[in-house]
């Protein structure tokens, strides 16, 4: 094999399966995506609460959420609440990315509550381009149009991941700014 062959087949190979990859997104219906839903390190359906509290910490519990309870995390500038509620068997059923401190965390648990490791400015999306704070459209520009439009300003997308679940998130807007996004898998 030559210099010229080492370099050039596995460069074709690369185009061909970008350009594969293109086509795939490109065959799925308006206001879907084809990736799993995470974020913080969080994998919806799959991360467990052990994980979690691997990832970012104890924060702060609440046991009458989802099937088997809830965490709250905080960033440590305490700009946002990173929520994780957790269905049969522990395993992560929602997560919730919101602006400020949500009010089921008192005052005297928020340091308690802050992570390290929980970076609200974190993205997500195609090529993590978008995060709290981005505008109607710009989400437009990364998604596409939602699926589905929900009261009040809230803007519903499906997944279409590899763990074969019914996911989808809601991106919430308030002033044409992203404040809350809600990756949800349903639970029974």
């Amino acid at each position: 094999m030559n210099l010229f062959s080492f370099f050039f087949y596995p460069f074709l190979f690369l185009i061909a399966l970008s350009s594969q990859i293109a086509a795939d997104e490109a065959a799925l219906p308006q206001g879907w995506v084809s990736w799993p839903l995470h974020y913080s390190g969080i994998v919806l359906g799959i991360t467990t609460e052990p994980q979690v509290e691997r990832l970012l910490g104890q924060g702060v519990i609440r046991e009458l959420e989802g099937t088997t309870g809830g965490r709250y995390f905080v960033d440590e500038k305490r700009t946002a609440t990173l929520h994780a509620v957790f269905y049969t068997d522990g395993i992560v059923g929602e997560v919730i990315i919101e602006e400020g401190i949500n009010p089921k965390i008192y005052k005297k648990e928020q340091m308690k509550a802050t992570s390290k490791w929980f970076n609200p400015a974190e993205g997500f999306g195609n090529y993590h381009a978008l995060r709290l704070g981005s505008k109607k459209e710009e989400v437009i520009k990364n998604l596409g149009l939602p699926v589905e439009k929900i009261e009040p300003n809230g803007w519903r997308y499906q997944s279409k991941c590899c763990s074969g679940l019914p996911v989808y998130f809601t991106l919430f807007f308030r002033e044409n700014r992203m404040f809350k996004i809600v990756l949800s898998a349903p639970h029974g």
